[in-house]
């Protein structure tokens, strides 16, 4: 009867490798695309992607292979995943905290999309050129009611595919990744032709030895695999619970974490020798990469393509792959909120109507406001690194040696993992995550004097939103126990593919 079950491709993804691909598919955000260039350009260059390799490799994709083992072993959401993997009903908490954090970031990051969609629109027509683009982006940010409808149909066709299943996910993966690769590889292509885009690429990969001792450019690169990558909240948990039993976690997980960092580096190709070749001098051109995500892709490469000949279609390509990267993570992040009211078998189509109304009231003042959405992106990534840190502690609590060699080191693994493994998730990474936690906190009081300010960017406004979000979660931790089901896991095997169709 279970041999029947594996074979039920329905319950599942269809392949080992697929389901890597839908893995670089919800990993990949707007952040490959737009932060890592010129978080990369403006500290140190080739010795920020050193960093950035080095950390990828050796801290945040063992954590991800951690994660991958408890979705698959569990084969719960997040709640009941922590739960069953700690062992104990008292930690479930642990994965509700980190549910709260996807629900938020939901809300909030399709006003990105929306803002990204309205853009491809203005490219295609000619919108933005001869006007001023701050004022532009200003309108677009701020009591826009375009944008707000936008935002409701997106969160409408992202909470539609996460609902149709893991079919539909990898369905909709066939199509986005393509587009998104090789949307980065026409514009790279047309940009490191361009004259004096070779000073970009030199921006890119060249580096002083002396840069990679700078402990800025490590916090840097940190910042931007955690937050880019996907380690804390929830996907490698959430799609492991829909993985085959047999297959290699350990080679999947790699999979994913090159794409991600593939995508990363072909964004950077593809933009800085832009910047560069369509700048006055080095110094605008470093201006143009200081400006912020929004500044980056919404003033400062509209302003590019607008003077580059052939710039409209490059445009429209950038545009595009920036909407194929956010919303195949605003699927992957769906998914993730629906697993909890699968496991408490509530009916999937009124978590899923009850679920996309909440998020669309949520996410609401972000689409009207920038304001409020620079808080809530604060918040989030914030949060993603404490959920981060809960799965190292997940790990290290069932025990990082025992993890290794039952579970992720299994007769399937063609990759397997040393005793290093085990210091990257126990020791190494918690030690990062707790620096990046404390480097962002000592920055944020730099933003604000009112450093307690609940509704700025302000430590004040983490302790109300994530210490409400871990009060709420302790609160109902025993209802959300019960709530989960039965314990599928035996401590030793991965239990058969749940149905989530």
């Amino acid at each position: 009867m279970e041999k029947k079950v594996e074979k039920n491709k329905s319950t599942g993804f269809s392949s080992p490798l697929i389901m890597a691909f839908c893995l670089i598919a919800g990993s990949v955000g707007t952040g490959n695309i737009w932060r890592f260039p010129r978080v990369a350009a403006t500290n140190g260059g080739g010795a920020f992607v050193i960093a950035y390799v080095i950390i990828m490799l050796f801290a945040i994709i063992p954590l991800m292979m951690g994660e991958h083992v408890i979705g698959r072993a569990t084969r719960r959401g997040l709640p009941g995943a922590f739960r069953d993997f700690i062992g104990t009903p008292k930690s479930t908490w642990f994965g509700s905290f980190v549910w709260v954090i996807v629900f938020m970031t939901i809300s909030y990051y399709t006003v990105v999309i929306s803002w990204v969609v309205y853009y491809l629109g203005l490219t295609i027509t000619n919108g933005y050129v001869g006007v001023d683009k701050v004022e532009l982006f200003n309108s677009v940010s701020n009591g826009n009611i375009t944008i707000v409808l936008i935002f409701i149909a997106l969160q409408a066709l992202g909470a539609y595919m996460a609902y149709k299943g893991v079919k539909a996910i990898e369905k909709s993966t066939k199509v986005i990744l393509p587009i998104l690769f090789l949307s980065l590889i026409g514009i790279a292509i047309r940009t490191v032709t361009l004259p004096g885009a070779s000073l970009g690429l030199n921006y890119l990969f060249d580096f002083k030895v002396q840069e990679l001792f700078k402990s800025k450019v490590w916090l840097e690169a940190l910042t931007q695999t955690v937050w880019s990558a996907g380690p804390g909240w929830g996907i490698c948990i959430a799609y492991g619970v829909y993985a085959q039993r047999k297959s290699d976690i350990s080679l999947s997980t790699t999979v994913q974490g090159f794409g991600d960092m593939g995508v990363a580096l072909l964004s950077g190709v593809a933009i800085i020798p832009a910047i560069f070749a369509m700048s006055v001098s080095t110094e605008e051109a470093m201006s143009l990469l200081s400006s912020g995500n929004n500044g980056l892709a919404f003033v400062a490469l509209t302003g590019v393509f607008e003077r580059m000949q052939g710039g409209q279609l490059m445009g429209v390509l950038f545009f595009v792959a920036l909407i194929m990267a956010g919303f195949s993570s605003l699927i992957a992040m769906y998914a993730i909120i629906y697993q909890p009211f699968n496991d408490a078998k509530i009916s999937k189509q009124k978590s899923a109507i009850g679920l996309f109304l909440t998020t669309v009231l949520l996410g609401a003042p972000s689409a009207w406001s920038i304001k409020f959405f620079d808080n809530q992106d604060f918040v989030v990534g914030m949060g993603m690194v404490i959920g981060a840190i809960f799965s190292s502690y997940a790990i290290t609590r069932f025990g990082a040696e025992k993890l290794r060699v039952k579970l992720l080191n299994n007769e399937h693994s063609g990759l397997s993992m040393g005793k290093w493994w085990n210091v990257s998730v126990s020791i190494l990474f918690p030690i990062l995550a707790v620096a990046m936690l404390i480097w962002w906190l000592i920055l944020s009081f730099g933003w604000s004097p009112d450093w307690w300010n609940p509704f700025g960017l302000s430590i004040g406004t983490l302790v109300l939103q994530l210490g409400g979000a871990s009060i709420v979660a302790l609160l109902i931790n025993t209802r959300i126990s019960n709530a989960t089901g039965p314990k599928l896991f035996n401590g030793s095997e991965f239990p058969p593919v749940q149905d989530n169709e």
